[in-house]
């Protein structure tokens, strides 16, 4: 699987680098707070796709932590339900509910 997982990141990155370089014309940035004059398109298709990449990784990993939290914190739950279930399995079982039957 590993090995599958390296093939297609080398697939990717081989037509990556083929339409960057496909991509060499010159374009204005016009920025909110900066202005950049004649950069080359690929390099700002580059910088795009790496932020996309950091800001889906750092919310992937936001993600995972709060799963965690969530887990652990069911873990536990289930742990102190478990102990209270076996706490009432070994309470004596109270004789009076079968006197007040009258059936006897």
């Amino acid at each position: 699987m590993k090995l599958l997982k390296t093939f297609f990141l080398i697939i990717i990155i081989l037509f990556l680098i083929y339409f960057l370089s496909m991509n060499n014309a010159k374009v204005d940035i016009d920025l909110l707070i900066k202005k950049f004059n004649q950069v080359s398109i690929s390099l700002v298709i580059f910088g795009a796709l790496s932020l996309g990449v950091l800001f889906g990784y750092i919310i992937a990993v936001f993600s995972i932590l709060s799963t965690r939290s969530q887990n652990r914190n069911l873990q536990s739950k289930i742990k102190s339900l478990t102990n209270e279930l076996n706490d009432l399995r070994n309470v004596a079982v109270n004789e009076t509910v079968y006197e007040d039957d009258g059936n006897n």
